[in-house]
């Protein structure tokens, strides 16, 4: 079996953040000498230019449709820019539970709470690969069907300062490559700011999961002494507490980031439904739209699943906290493991913007709230045309 390290299920996210600027390399090598240059000129080419083209071509839509084929790709890129500006911020304070997960690696007993933590890592990777691979799929599809086009368009709705349409074959086909290496790079930011908090989450819930098993065994080892047995509750006490501060470190880390993953899912959903179902008239609008939709809706189903793990692990402990043998020991072990009991009842429950609470019936509200929308959406497009 191998070794445990709870970190190793971030490292990608966090090699990829590297090489686009937002997480400093080793000062003693080159690139760590000028890896403050590098990390300016990555964000102020993708950053910046990408950001630039899609907020242009956004206000100077001129009609409802093209405003919302607009808005569907506008509105998440900005999010994202916002979503890394607030990963860029809370790096520190982040890297710092880094510390807290290796703390609680060393405190594993058994080879049933390895196991636990090992599949807990497995599945946080499992979700990035099969979301980075959902997102090579899109992109490829998307450039399928960009080359098999005549009528020269771009992979998403962008601004462009020259008119590349009329002029010649080269000039359209250095154009759409540089636009197509542009949405590659905003497509990795994307799979990797979307995925981050959800491996986090998941790890803090395969951390909880193996204190409910620890505790849920206490009282029936029969070497123990009822002493010794209270020495074990006292370390259970203490790792909860350590889970807890991970909780709430976490939350005000990725509060912000949840929050604004709400708001653009729902405006992002209204505007794309309502481009493809009553304006889209070409293939490649359509597949790219649906596709986007998909993205959409993946990125907040994710953070609610993993959130709602969370919560489940915490009520499983409450669980084998009854489950232990505690008849059978001491009055202070009894005292001590109804403080267990006392300070397990608060809900892990992460909230957004410290309000609103993610978890699945979070996301049902955030589609009913696009639904409600596009209905609105749709009486103006009507109100217009009467």
């Amino acid at each position: 079996m191998r070794p445990v390290d709870s970190t190793s299920a971030f490292r990608y996210h966090w090699q990829i953040w590297r090489v686009m600027g937002m997480h400093p390399a080793d000062p003693q090598t080159l690139w760590g000498r000028h890896y403050t240059l590098y990390g300016i000129a990555w964000n102020a080419f993708f950053r910046l230019g990408m950001a630039l083209s899609v907020v242009v071509n956004f206000l100077l839509t001129t009609s409802l449709e093209s405003f919302c084929e607009s808005m569907s790709v506008a509105v998440p890129h900005t999010v994202a820019n916002l979503k890394v500006f607030f990963l860029w911020r809370m790096r520190h304070q982040i890297l710092q539970t880094h510390r807290i997960l290796h703390h609680l690696d060393g405190r594993i007993g058994s080879l049933a709470e390895k196991q636990i933590i090992l599949e807990g890592i497995d599945r946080a990777y499992f979700t990035f690969i099969s979301f980075l691979r959902a997102i090579i799929f899109i992109l490829a599809v998307g450039i399928l069907i960009l080359c098999l086009s005549n009528d020269r368009p771009l992979l998403y709705p962008s601004w462009v300062p020259w008119n590349y349409k009329d002029s010649s074959l080269t000039v359209y086909v250095m154009t759409a490559s540089l636009h197509c290496v542009g949405i590659i790079e905003n497509a990795m930011l994307v799979c990797n700011v979307d995925t981050y908090p959800g491996s986090y989450l998941i790890m803090l819930a395969a951390h909880t999961q193996a204190l409910a098993h620890r505790v849920s065994s206490l009282g029936y080892d029969p070497r123990l002494t009822r002493s010794q047995a209270c020495d074990r509750l006292r370390g259970c006490i203490k790792e909860h507490q350590i889970i807890m501060n991970l909780f709430k470190s976490l939350e005000h880390s990725l509060s912000m980031s949840c929050f604004l993953q709400f708001a653009s899912t729902a405006i992002a959903q209204c505007a794309t439904c309502f481009f493809v179902i009553f304006v889209s008239d070409g293939t490649m609008q359509s597949v790219n739209m649906i596709f986007l939709f998909l993205i959409f809706t993946t990125q907040t189903l994710l953070l609610c699943s993993s959130a709602e793990l969370v919560r489940h692990e915490g009520e499983n402990l409450i669980k084998a906290i009854y489950d232990c043998n505690w008849l059978d020991q001491s009055v202070e072990f009894r005292r001590m493991l109804l403080l267990l009991l006392a300070c397990s009842q608060r809900p892990m429950i992460m909230r957004a913007g410290l309000i609103i609470p993610v978890q699945m019936s979070t996301f049902m509200v955030v589609c009913k709230g696009a639904y409600t929308m596009l209905t609105l959406l749709r009486e103006v497009d009507n109100s217009e045309d009467a």
